[in-house]
């Protein structure tokens, strides 16, 4: 009887281990999964000859903490006033989604390249010249704005009528408009406009309303009852908070040295706050952290020349700040040591702040340096990346 027993009951046991170790080496799968990060960048290489003014080579690439390294896209730049372009502000001629890259090498295409296969998917050429893009990540909506007009690219996940491709282009306005951004909900892209006859160089701040097809202008370009040709709004960056609640830009006047400040507008209330006097230095870009709370990164060490309007004593290093849209409040980030330039802060999923430490200028292709990407979580600083050349743009990649 003992031995008739015996027999289920170790092929019992034996199940119930083999299902116990299944269901441990599924969550370990998905713990790996959730803790893997992924860090989408385009970096500058080194020209073998610097004397030459244009020819720079730039590449996008796609990283992450399990050491996989994988090249997406790389193009060089084929004149002169291209590579002026990229060396201007050349980070806002990349846009990192949930699932694909947009970019543009000549300022006349557009081009989107998938994570996963890292091959091209789309490419459209436009008639005008590409300025600047912006993405909805989850949503996979580009927000392209050209020297014409204001462009979505929206992902398909069902093609229509029979269409191959799996982004649609759509043209969304015409005018000169610059630093555009999307909401999460993709309701709302709100932008810079270039559309003064005084002065085509003063910005002033608008935004479309996609569900009914309406544009309102929120700030304008002139400050107080200055001459436009004189003083003027000059935007930087825009931003749209989750909620729909707040709209932050970087923005300055033609003041030398620059001094950049942020604003921020209550969509709801239409109400105005300029925090001109405590957040100059200002680094763009920044990011939402909460719906009422905006980070981005404050300071250069080789900065001089303050003026008496300013409560900001220089220089200093760069560091992470977090401003309370509601109060004005701003919070210094002391957990980045002292040793370390803080710039281009984002604020993971994973409730954590990644930023990057970059020399002085090295934003600018033309000054090549190294470049180091950090990640800060739970008051603990870690380099997850050391990128040999000097990083144009980057952004966290989120599952």
């Amino acid at each position: 009887m003992k031995s008739k027993n015996k027999m289920p009951t170790t092929r019992l046991l034996a199940e119930i281990v083999a299902f116990v170790g299944m269901l441990l080496i599924g969550f370990l799968i998905i713990y790996n999964q959730q803790n893997v990060t992924k860090i989408g960048y385009v970096r500058v290489l080194e020209k073998k000859n610097p004397k030459i003014l244009f020819g720079m080579t730039l590449e996008g690439r796609l990283v992450d903490s399990r050491g996989n390294d994988n090249l997406l896209f790389k193009f060089k730049t084929t004149d002169a006033e291209i590579n002026k372009n990229f060396t201007l502000f050349p980070r806002r001629f990349f846009a990192w989604g949930k699932n694909h890259v947009a970019y543009t090498s000549n300022l006349k295409e557009i081009i989107v390249v998938d994570y996963k296969t890292r091959k091209e998917v789309y490419r459209q050429q436009l008639k005008e010249g590409i300025e600047y893009i912006n993405v909805n990540k989850e949503k996979e909506e580009f927000v392209i704005a050209t020297s014409k007009a204001l462009y979505l690219l929206r992902y398909q996940k069902e093609h229509r009528n029979g269409e191959s491709k799996q982004f649609l282009l759509e043209r969304i306005a015409e005018g000169k408009f610059c630093w555009p951004s999307i909401s999460r909900d993709s309701r709302y892209i709100v932008c810079g406009e270039n559309n003064s006859k005084e002065n085509p160089s003063a910005t002033s701040l608008v935004l479309f309303d996609l569900s009914n097809n309406t544009k309102k202008k929120f700030l304008s370009e002139k400050f107080g009852n200055f001459s436009v040709k004189v003083v003027y709004r000059i935007i930087y960056s825009t931003s749209i908070s989750s909620d729909n609640k707040w709209i932050v830009i970087s923005t300055r006047s033609p003041a030398d040295p620059p001094y950049v400040w942020v604003s921020a507008i209550n969509l709801e209330s239409g109400i105005v706050k300029e925090f001109s006097t405590n957040t100059g230095l200002c680094n763009s870009p920044g990011c939402f952290i909460s719906s009422d709370k905006y980070m981005f990164a404050q300071g250069e060490p080789e900065y001089q020349e303050f003026g008496d309007y300013s409560s900001i004593i220089d220089p200093f290093r760069s560091k992470p700040v977090i401003l309370d849209l509601n109060t004005g409040k701003l919070e210094i980030v002391n957990d980045v040591p002292k040793d370390i330039n803080a710039y281009w802060p984002i604020y993971g999923n994973d409730k954590a702040i990644y930023f990057i430490d970059r020399n002085y200028q090295s934003f600018v292709p033309n000054k090549i340096f190294d470049t180091n990407i950090y990640r800060l979580k739970n008051k603990k600083i870690k380099l997850l990346f050391n990128v040999k050349g000097g990083i144009v743009s980057y952004d966290v990649i989120s599952k």
